[in-house]
């Protein structure tokens, strides 16, 4: 049984120490191993990347997760890893929630880097400005009819019901974006749902979930980005704890 084994090391470093643990002279060849680890570089390379360089048996993996004090356990299958670019659209096509949709949109554009219209304009509807505008050298300036037109254009590509102003009073409305918090079934869905929420409708509340933002900015708001990944959905990982907290406050809000 292996414990975390390379926690701490560099992609590079992961691979070759995976590499001596099952295919070098010295290593576990012929012997069965359990690993536990909390990275999914191991199981991208195991599963997909290096695959056909193990011996048989071949390896298998699974993503174990514990909610409400019931451990679940589910396979993860080579078509399983993606991009995270594939995932987003992939949940564009699965989920019909408008704002959901928008979100994942978002996260698409952002990950192949094209800020231009489309994205900007969604950027706007997320953080709820009735009246979109674009960052400019001399300040904010409204987006025009032309860029507007230009942007739902492209965004109906992905989203072909896409309404801006039917979205922004989703957002807007307290109850309706709570409710979509509280029925959001990924963890992932409930942290960027709370990101809205909490900018939307309490952006003055004194930073009392200052260390809880924070963490979601920077770590649920970034590390979902990796090259390659697994879809939230399916393979929730964002930890119980994050989400009950998340949800205590937005319920008290």
């Amino acid at each position: 049984i292996l414990d975390d084994p390379v926690s701490s090391f560099d992609k590079t470093k992961k691979f070759a120490i995976i590499n001596e643990l099952f295919r070098g002279k010295t290593s576990l060849r012929n012997t069965s191993v359990v690993m536990l680890t909390h990275d999914i570089e191991p199981a991208i390379d195991i599963i997909r990347s290096v695959k056909g360089l193990f011996q048989h048996p071949k390896p298998t993996a699974y993503f174990l997760a514990s909610k409400s004090g019931i451990l679940t356990e589910t396979k993860i299958e080579e078509s399983d890893i993606q991009t995270f670019a594939q995932i987003c659209v992939d949940n564009i096509n699965q989920f019909p929630d408008e704002v959901i949709q928008c979100i994942y949109l978002r996260r698409h554009f952002e990950i192949i880097n094209d800020f231009g219209e489309e994205y900007n304009y969604i950027a706007n509807l997320l953080h709820a400005r009735a009246v979109p505008i674009k960052k400019t050298d001399i300040g904010d300036v409204g987006m025009t009819a032309e860029e507007i037109s230009a942007a739902e254009y492209g965004i109906k590509k992905y989203i072909p019901e896409f309404d801006y102003s039917s979205i922004l009073s989703i957002i807007e409305d307290k109850s309706k974006i709570k409710d979509r918090f509280l029925n959001a079934e990924a963890g992932y869905d409930k942290l960027q749902l709370y990101r809205i929420f909490r900018e939307v409708h309490c952006p003055s509340d004194g930073g009392a979930d200052g260390i809880l933002r924070k963490f979601v900015n920077e770590s649920f708001h970034i590390e979902n980005e990796y090259v390659m990944q697994l879809n939230p959905h399916k393979f929730d990982n964002v930890p119980e704890y994050v989400v009950d907290e998340c949800e205590r406050l937005v319920i008290s809000s």
